[in-house]
């Protein structure tokens, strides 16, 4: 018995060491019409190639250089639209998945600087 719970301990371990967070810039979840925004994986294992994905009302598990600027793990979208709300992540080329963040383009013009 004592045996399996130190095996499936060290899965876990191994399980998380390959993770990677979703860091956007600027930090925020709300946009405007024609604004730009930058999404990359933070990543604990570079070796596991993340990618950022994205599902809106268009897409599903879209590759960041289907709708963006794509370099390695990190993805530029420029001049968004409303159609670009949706849920964005990180995902490996193993299929392991980030949390995902929800973000939201207005179509309103931003009034500030």
């Amino acid at each position: 018995m004592r045996g399996t719970w130190l095996l499936l301990l060290t899965s876990e371990l191994l399980w998380t060491s390959n993770q990677a967070g979703l860091t956007v810039s600027p930090s925020r979840s709300q946009f405007f019409k024609d604004e730009s925004v930058s999404l990359s994986c933070e990543e604990d294992n570079s070796s596991a190639g993340w990618t950022v994905r994205r599902n809106t009302t268009r897409e599903t598990r879209a590759e960041c250089d289907e709708w963006g600027q794509a370099a390695n793990s990190f993805c530029s979208l420029t001049g968004t639209v409303p159609l670009d709300t949706g849920v964005y992540w990180c995902e490996s080329r193993e299929g392991a998945a980030s949390s995902s963040i929800q973000l939201t383009v207005s179509g309103k013009i931003r009034l500030w600087s």
